[in-house]
C-alpha cells in the first residue's frame, strides 16, 4: 500500500506581509531532513533572513542631545508674550536674532548677532517639515536674502519674535503667501543629534546663493 502525507508548506514574508500557505500530498519517503511532521501541522525550519526594525528619530538620538533639544524648546517658550524691541536680546525685549541668541546662549552655543549671520552657521536641512527636528533654525526672507529667523519647536510650529504681533509668539510654520507674510527660504540644524557633539559649527554659504 503507498503511503503519502499531506505536506503544508508555509512561508513567511516580511512583518507587513501575510502569510501564505500551499499544501500538497507528498510520499512519505521524500520528506526531507528539516521538516518536522506533527499530529496536524508541518514545520519547516531554515534559515530566515534577519529583520530591519525602523528606528525613529527619538530612539535614534542621544540622551543628552535629547535633553539639550527639550532645553531649547523649553527656553523659547519661556519667552512667549516678551514684547518685540529692536535690537533686543533679553527678556526685557527681543527681536528675531536676539531671541534666537539668548535661547541658544542658555546651551552655552554662541551665535553672531544678526540674522543673516546666524543663518551661516550650521548644517543645511532640507525645507520638509518631516525632516525638521524642535531646536533647527528657520530661515526667511526674499531672493536668498535672510531676513527673519525663527526656532522650530516640533509640531509643525516655530517660536519667533514678531514685528507684526509686536511680540514673541509661536505659531504654524506653513501659511498661505499674504501681504507682510516674508517667506521660509531655508532651515540650519545647531544642535548634533548624538552625545558626542554639542554643536555644528560649520558655516556655509545663504540660501539659494545669497
Amino acid at each position: 500500500m503507498r503511503r503519502s502525507i499531506l505536506v503544508f508548506t508555509v512561508t513567511c514574508g516580511t512583518l507587513v506581509a501575510p502569510m501564505s500557505v500551499s499544501a500538497q500530498w507528498l510520499p512519505a519517503r521524500r520528506l526531507v531532513a528539516d521538516t518536522i511532521v506533527l499530529r496536524d501541522s508541518v514545520a519547516t525550519f531554515g534559515p530566515t533572513a534577519p529583520v530591519s526594525k525602523p528606528v525613529s528619530a527619538a530612539s535614534a538620538m542621544g540622551a543628552k542631545a535629547r535633553a539639550r533639544i527639550d532645553s531649547v524648546v523649553a527656553m523659547a517658550r519661556a519667552q512667549l508674550d516678551k514684547r518685540y524691541r529692536f535690537g533686543g536680546e533679553t527678556p526685557k525685549g527681543f527681536d528675531c536674532s536676539g531671541l534666537v541668541r539668548y535661547v541658544m546662549a542658555a546651551l552655552d552655543v554662541s551665535l553672531p548677532r544678526t540674522a543673516r549671520e546666524q543663518a551661516r552657521i550650521g548644517e543645511a536641512i532640507p525645507m520638509d517639515t518631516a525632516q525638521l527636528r524642535p531646536g533647527d533654525l528657520l530661515l526667511f526672507g526674499r531672493k536668498g536674502r535672510v531676513t527673519h529667523i525663527g526656532i522650530y519647536v516640533g509640531g509643525g510650529r516655530m517660536v519667533h519674535a514678531s514685528t507684526k504681533a509686536h511680540r514673541v509668539v509661536e505659531r504654524p510654520l506653513l501659511r498661505k503667501p499674504a501681504p507682510g507674510i516674508v517667506p521660509w527660504i531655508g532651515a540650519r540644524r545647531l544642535l548634533a543629534t548624538t552625545d558626542s557633539l554639542t554643536v555644528s559649527p560649520r558655516r556655509d554659504s545663504l540660501p539659494n546663493g545669497g
